[in-house]
């Protein structure tokens, strides 16, 4: 909207430039032809009265020569002497009589008063025709036609219309920066206060609020419509994370009741019902399951996670440790590449959430082929990639990783919620951290992006933890 202004505010100021430049430069051009035609309508009068003799008796020809042939040496114009009859006398000068002159001579033997000559500008190369009649106080008998060159006013005038338009261009660029920016950035100031806002919120901020007090009154009554709108939105987003919170919480005592209830069923069941009540108690548990899960996807986004400054490769070493038995149980074979050291400023919770998660799944959906954990520093980020040699997913089910409750149809048997991603990735939003699922060629990897510390220095050359055993 501020280049739509600055298009309407600029041609403005150019025609007011213009309006106020052209009468400069159309005065200065005007005076420059009128001090060019009172220059030389002298001459031309002194060469009427000089050629009058000549014309009527045939003296003094040679001192008329030599006046008008020293006059056209020296200034370049050319003259001609004209009798009665439209006949050249005298010419001096290196143009031949133009059609001009000759219209003039025309003009000056039928009429005695000399006209002024059209305004000179640089466009306009024609020389400037003076004359004056000769034999003013009896009989008229002849003209003095003088073709005055104009270059030297053309390049007078053009050097004013340069000087004008540099002036311009000036004072229009001053009059942007000074005037027209910012006058449109204090017309636009609301709008992009309320765009500042619907980004923030649109980002995850809900406090975000557009401004109601200042601008118009059309901008002020869209920002209180904006905030309604943000105030509806953030009460029925926490209404409905209370509501699956609530629900969870409230499930999992009913729940608990059911199984032991079930558990106590062990042994008084006939032929046939202990398998079903086998079948029952695994579908509590996994119904249970899926209401913890809730529970911690419903947890995670109503909260912020705290963010603090932790190393990165500590806390992965932590975690692979912890799950070793579990991937050697499968017979998945594991390997770290880390530095010595990888500071970030996020969620160490978020970050332990998130692996456990993907080396659970790596567990699952992958068993027995080896899992690549990396640890890397960026530019602006701490690299965690987790990265399994499974059979990894159709390229039309990697987008819909992280979906809640989604599962692939090729796992539909392995036991899950389908909300382990979906909570990790709600934990490291939270703490300014990303998540991101790719083809492993083969498997799946998964990239952790974590922010790092504001002038974070960290140490690479040492070697990783564990370096003189990478394969574990």
């Amino acid at each position: 909207m501020r280049r739509r202004l600055l298009a309407v505010l600029l041609p403005l100021l150019t025609a007011l430039l213009a309006a106020l430049e052209v009468p400069l430069a159309q005065t200065h051009a005007a005076r420059l032809t009128q001090n060019l035609f009172i220059e030389h309508i002298a001459y031309a009068e002194q060469f009427a009265a000089l050629a009058e003799p000549l014309l009527r008796t045939g003296s003094g020809r040679a001192t008329v020569e030599h006046d008008l042939r020293t006059y056209s040496d020296i200034t370049g114009v050319t003259v001609t002497v004209f009798d009665n009859n439209r006949r050249p006398v005298l010419h001096f000068g290196t143009r031949r009589p133009s059609a001009a002159t000759a219209a003039a001579r025309d003009d000056f033997l039928v009429d005695r008063t000399p006209t002024r000559p059209p305004t000179t500008w640089p466009w306009r190369p024609a020389p400037m025709i003076v004359g004056e009649t000769i034999g003013k106080r009896g009989p008229q008998i002849g003209a003095v036609i003088l073709e005055v060159p104009t270059r030297r006013v053309r390049e007078q005038v053009m050097v004013r219309v340069a000087v004008l338009a540099g002036a311009g261009i000036a004072v229009l660029l001053l009059t942007t920066a000074l005037c027209a920016l910012p006058l449109a950035r204090w017309v636009l100031r609301p709008v992009y206060d309320l765009s500042d806002a619907a980004g923030r919120l649109a980002a995850g901020d809900l406090d975000a609020r557009a401004q109601e007090r200042g601008g118009p009154p059309e901008l002020r009554g869209l920002a209180r419509a904006f905030n309604q709108m943000a105030d509806n939105l953030v009460a029925a987003l926490q209404r409905q994370r209370a509501f699956v919170a609530d629900a969870s919480h409230e499930l999992r005592n009913p729940l608990a009741t059911l199984r032991l209830r079930m558990e106590a069923l062990t042994g008084r069941m006939h032929d046939g019902g202990e398998r079903d009540l086998r079948l029952a108690l695994s579908e509590s548990d996994r119904l249970a399951n899926t209401v913890d899960r809730l529970l911690e996807l419903a947890r995670a986004e109503a909260t912020a996670a705290e963010r603090v400054d932790f190393d990165v490769v500590s806390l992965t070493v932590k975690r692979l440790d912890a799950w070793m038995p579990e991937l050697q149980s499968v017979g998945s074979v594991l390997h770290i590449d880390a530095p010595a050291e990888a500071v970030s400023c996020s969620s160490p919770d978020a970050v332990e959430y998130a692996l456990d998660v993907l080396l659970d799944n790596a567990r699952k959906f992958a068993p027995g082929s080896p899992i690549d954990v990396a640890v890397s520093l960026r530019d602006d980020c701490v690299e965690v990639v987790v990265r399994d040699h499974g059979p990894g997913l159709a390229a039309s089910d990697l987008a819909r990783v992280g979906e809640r409750f989604w599962r692939s149809p090729r796992h539909r048997a392995v036991p899950g919620t389908g909300l382990g991603v979906a909570t990790a990735r709600a934990l490291l939003d939270s703490a300014g951290a990303t998540i991101d699922v790719s083809f492993g060629n083969p498997g799946l990897a998964v990239v952790l992006r974590l922010p790092t510390p504001t002038g974070a220095v960290v140490d690479t050359s040492a070697p990783p933890p564990g370096a003189d055993a990478p394969e574990r």
